[in-house]
């Protein structure tokens, strides 16, 4: 018999990345695989709400509690929102 963790569970992907929000969008960080932003605030269960998401840019602007942040796109494509 194999020893797996059993405890471990991945919860499957919406789909659905913080870079999917259009403008004045509202959404819920199921979970970010960027430690840095995490770490800045980015984490599960933050409700986030975008401010700019122009494709033409690089970076998104977002809004969390009272902090703003510049995400780049890259980063972005990492934070999973719930739903």
């Amino acid at each position: 018999m194999s020893h797996r963790d059993d405890n471990l569970q991945s919860t499957p992907s919406t789909g659905r990345c913080l870079m999917d929000l259009k403008d004045g969008e509202c959404g819920i960080i199921r979970v970010n695989h960027d430690r840095k932003s995490a770490e800045m605030g980015l984490y599960p269960g933050v409700r986030v709400r975008m401010f700019r998401n122009r494709k033409h840019e690089r970076s998104l602007v977002i809004g969390a509690g009272e902090a703003r942040f510049l995400v780049s796109r890259a980063i972005a494509k990492k934070v999973e929102l719930e739903g």
